[in-house]
């Protein structure tokens, strides 16, 4: 998106450039320069999406598991869900360890088989 509304602007100056009478060379020079610009301004946005790429990932995952155990009216709201690279961590109390349980399976069930549920999840006491 960046890179076109660059492109974009750097046409309306060629085209600002060109009807005020610059020589052709102006015009191949601003036109290699906006190329040059165009390209690093793409570089850099390439560089910034894949060093932000992981903590996109750690937000969905976490995501997906919070929505999918506020959507069970059989769990407590306060479930914390700590997300990284290799999956999730459940924290918090919740009343029974039947609660506990079924908060590690959803959490199992939402996720691919590639990422690990840890269910650190306390059960109060009796």
């Amino acid at each position: 998106m960046k890179v076109s509304i660059v492109i974009v602007v750097a046409a309306a100056a060629l085209a600002g450039v060109a009807s005020s009478g610059c020589s052709q060379q102006t015009l191949d020079s601003a036109t290699r320069d906006v190329a040059h610009d165009a390209a690093i301004v793409h570089r850099e946005a390439l560089r910034a999406e894949k060093k932000a790429r992981p903590d996109l990932q750690k937000l969905q995952l976490g995501g997906r598991v919070t929505a999918a155990l506020r959507a069970n009216q059989n769990l407590p709201g306060g479930i914390r869900v700590d997300a990284d690279l290799d999956g999730v961590r459940l924290r918090g109390t919740v009343d029974t360890k039947h609660q506990r349980d079924l908060a590690g399976r959803i959490a199992r069930d939402t996720l691919d088989e590639k990422y690990k549920v840890e269910n650190d999840l306390e059960v109060r006491s009796q």
